[in-house]
């Protein structure tokens, strides 16, 4: 068999420089050292939402990585971003973890201590945000936290204020550290540029009300994460975020059972090769935590390629055996 006897597994991943991106290398690596001729792979950049998710639904590719894990049931389900375009094949290889919130943050001198402080606040406002297109997963994510606390964007703006959208969440904290935004809407928390936003500014991160976020679930059926006091400098209380955690490698039911269990085999056993990437890091401010282990993985938003629960179920039924 031939080094170009199949064609190339394609995937896609981040802008490019991002963790998506390194991700999909990994796997890559792995059906590379694992098939007997070398299958090569394509990996194609993206935004690392929901375009990922839709160039899997129109076969432009064969696996895609996407952040948050918990949207892909969107894109499933024909909800929210994915209105009338479901994604009804969409199935899971797993989820590698990635502890993250999207939070809301004021500077302390605006006196927002709430969403609901943001609502009635009578202007000007200048908010920045992500971009909120079809495909915009920040933007998407950002939105329904406000709406969750009543806050109209459209009221602020015609209350004399300013909405920005940007396509980097770094983009939005500048803007609050900067001094071009009184509030912001962001996710990346175990960043570097939380620390220094924290750090270098006088800010108020604001929590969800249990209401709020009973909004969200009742609505979206998506959770919330807590962010415990010190995460950031000067944080002295518990923050309440929408869970904006993990990222999918998904696929679809056409992906044949070969590569399906192949990726899969790559979590059980190949976790470490991507993990090693990151151990520098403190794993509570690492964009991926570590260790990587498949029965967590597994747990995932969205069913899992048929081929792929079984690959997991065997590995489990041998460890419990071993």
């Amino acid at each position: 068999m031939g080094i170009e006897s199949r064609e190339p597994l394609k995937f896609r991943a981040d802008w490019g420089g991002a963790n998506l991106l390194r991700a999909s290398g990994w796997l890559s690596q792995w059906v590379w050292d694992h098939t007997a001729d070398h299958r090569l792979s394509e990996i194609h950049t993206g935004r690392g939402m929901g375009d990922n998710l839709s160039a899997l639904g129109a076969g432009q590719v064969d696996v895609a990585f996407a952040t948050p894990a918990a949207f892909a049931r969107l894109a499933r389900d024909g909800r929210g971003p994915f209105e009338g375009r479901a994604i009804e094949n969409l199935v899971a290889v797993g989820a590698l973890p990635h502890r993250d919130a999207m939070l809301p943050v004021a500077r302390a001198d605006s006196g927002l201590r709430t969403l609901a402080d943001v609502a009635a606040h009578p202007g000007p406002l200048r908010v920045s945000v992500g971009v909120n297109d079809p495909d915009g997963f920040m933007g998407f994510g950002g939105d329904l936290v406000l709406d969750a606390g009543g806050v109209d964007l459209d009221e602020i703006v015609r209350r004399g204020g300013t909405v920005t959208r940007h396509e980097q969440p770094f983009d939005v904290i500048d803007d609050l550290r900067e001094g071009r935004a009184d509030l912001m809407v962001s996710e990346a928390i175990m960043t570097p540029d939380w620390q220094a936003l924290a750090r270098e500014q006088d800010v108020r991160f604001i929590s969800l009300t249990p209401d709020e976020a009973r909004r969200i679930e009742d609505r979206w059926g998506l959770g919330v994460i807590e962010i415990p006091p010190g995460y950031f400098p000067s944080q002295d209380y518990p923050v309440v975020g929408l869970d904006y955690s993990d990222w999918i490698c998904a696929t679809t039911a056409d992906l044949d059972d070969e590569t399906a269990a192949l990726l899969a085999d790559a979590f059980i056993h190949g976790g470490e090769a991507l993990a090693r990437g990151y151990r520098h890091l403190p794993v509570d401010y690492s964009p991926l935590r570590y260790p990587i282990d498949y029965r967590v993985a597994g747990m995932t938003s969205i069913p899992l390629h048929p081929a792929v629960e079984r690959a997991y179920e065997s590995a489990s039924t041998h460890a419990e055996v071993s």
